[in-house]
C-alpha cells in the first residue's frame, strides 16, 4: 500500500483516549539482505514491550504476555525474511487494537518508537506536504515510466497494468474499438476525425489520444495526490501532455530531450535541479517573513504556544527542527494553554508531534527541516499565524 495523504488524515485520527497507539521508524537499505535493518527492528519492538508494561506511561500497563500478544503481527513481520530483502530509505510500522500497517518510503528516518494514544506521524510531514518529494513521467511515443523521488533518491513505480507501453499500443486498442476513418475525440463545437488535417495532424492527434489513455490511468493513482509531477520528454511533447492532463500540479520547468535511453540515477539529477529550486523558493520565502510576523506579534518560537494555536488553528506555516528531541506538554482546555512537562507520562504527549498533525489537517504548511533552516533557531519549532 502507498503512503499518501488520505492514509495521513485515518491514522491522524486515530486517536480515541482508549487507544495504545504504537509507532516504529528505523532507517533501512535499498540493497542487502536486511539483516542490519531487521536488528534495528528487533530492538525497537523489545524497547516497545518493555514501554507497554510501564505503568508511568499507560493508564492500563500490560503483562509481558500481553504485550508480546498485542506486538504479534509486528513480531511476524520481523520474522518475514523476504519483506527486508526489499526496502527503501525507511520504514515506518503503525500498530493497536484495530490496525496493523506498514510503509517502506524513499525518505529516511532515525530509529524511533513511540507509545501513547495517537500515532507519531511528524517524521512522514515530507510526504503528505510534497516537501522534496516529487514524480517524474518519462513520456516518449515509445514508453511511458513513472518514479517517485525525494531529495536523495528515485524509485521506480509500476505502472504498466495503468498505461499503454507506448503510441503503437494505445493506437491498436483505439482501432478495436473505433474503425480507422471514425477515430475522433471531442474538442471546439465537435468531433475532429482523424486524417482530416493531413498527416501531420492525424498523427498529433493520435498521441493526443494517447497521453489521454497515459493521463488517465497516472490519475487512477495519483488523484489524491499533491506532490509536484516533471515531465520529461522532447519539447513540443510536453504542452501537449500539460494542456491534457487532470493531475493539478505539474512543474512549469521539465527535462528536455529524449530519456528513453536515461537511467533512474541521471533522472533523478535532472529533475532535482529542478526540484530544488523550488522547495528552497517555498522555504526561503517563510523563513524571510519570520522576523516581520514576529514584530507584528504574528510569530512565535515558545513550544507551548505554538502548540495551543495549533489545535486553534492559527498556525499558517510550521518548521520543526527535524533531529529535535522530544517535547512534553498537557493541553489545559480551560486556559487554551499548553503545560510543558520534562518526561513523557500517561497524561502527557509529544507537542511537536500535536503541532504538526495539527498545524496540517487545519491547512498549515509544516516543514521538518534542518536546525539550520529554521527562521530562528533558538527553538525547536519557529510558527508563523494566521492571524
Amino acid at each position: 500500500m502507498k503512503f499518501n495523504e488520505k492514509i495521513f488524515k485515518r491514522l491522524a485520527n486515530n486517536h480515541q483516549d482508549n487507544n495504545t497507539n504504537v509507532t516504529i521508524f528505523i532507517p533501512t537499505e535499498r540493497t542487502g539482505d536486511g539483516q542490519a535493518a531487521r536488528i534495528r527492528f528487533k530492538n525497537q519492538l523489545s524497547e516497545v514491550t518493555d514501554k507497554l508494561m510501564d505503568e508511568n506511561l499507560l493508564e492500563n500497563p500490560m503483562s509481558k504476555k500481553e504485550a508480546l500478544t498485542y506486538l504479534a503481527k509486528a513480531y511476524e513481520l520481523l520474522d518475514n525474511e523476504d519483506f527486508w530483502l526489499y526496502q527503501s530509505n525507511g520504514l515506518a510500522v503503525f500498530l493497536n487494537q484495530d490496525v496493523f500497517e506498514y510503509y517502506t518510503l524513499p525518505i529516511e528516518f532515525k530509529s524511533f518508537n513511540y507509545v501513547d494514544n495517537v500515532f507519531y506521524l511528524r517524521p512522514l510531514m515530507p510526504i503528505v506536504t510534497g516537501e522534496s518529494r516529487f514524480f517524474i513521467l518519462a513520456l516518449s511515443q515509445n514508453e511511458v515510466r513513472f518514479f517517485e523521488g525525494a531529495a536523495h533518491s528515485i524509485t521506480p513505480v509500476k505502472i504498466s497494468d495503468l498505461v499503454p507501453e507506448s503510441l503503437e499500443e494505445s493506437m491498436a486498442t483505439i482501432d478495436v474499438t473505433y474503425p480507422a476513418e471514425l477515430q475522433s475525440h471531442g474538442g471546439g463545437n465537435g468531433p475532429i476525425f482523424h486524417g482530416q488535417g493531413g498527416e501531420k495532424d492525424g498523427k498529433t492527434d493520435r498521441i493526443v489520444d494517447y497521453f489521454r489513455m497515459v493521463d488517465k490511468g497516472l490519475m487512477e493513482m495519483l488523484y489524491d495526490e499533491k506532490a509536484p509531477l516533471i515531465i520529461a520528454a522532447v519539447d513540443y511533447l510536453v504542452p501537449m501532455y500539460k494542456e491534457i492532463s487532470k493531475y493539478s500540479n505539474i512543474v512549469e520547468a521539465h527535462i528536455s530531450g529524449n530519456v528513453e535511453n536515461d537511467d533512474p540515477v541521471l533522472l533523478h539529477e535532472k529533475a532535482w535541479s529542478i526540484m530544488k529550486d523550488i522547495v528552497r523558493k517555498d522555504i526561503d520565502s517563510s523563513r524571510d517573513a519570520f522576523s516581520g510576523k514576529m514584530a507584528e506579534g504574528k510569530a512565535s518560537l515558545m513550544m507551548a504556544d505554538i502548540a495551543a494555536n495549533a489545535l486553534m488553528g492559527k498556525v499558517e506555516t510550521l518548521f520543526i527542527d527535524k533531529n529535535a528531541t522530544e517535547m512534553w506538554g498537557t493541553y489545559l482546555p480551560e486556559a487554551n494553554s499548553i503545560d510543558v512537562h520534562s518526561t513523557q507520562n500517561k497524561n502527557n504527549a509529544c507537542l511537536l508531534n500535536f503541532a504538526a498533525i495539527s498545524t496540517y489537517l487545519q491547512g498549515g504548511t509544516v516543514y521538518n527541516v534542518s536546525r539550520e533552516e529554521m527562521p530562528h533557531q533558538a527553538g525547536k519549532a519557529n510558527a508563523i499565524y494566521r492571524y
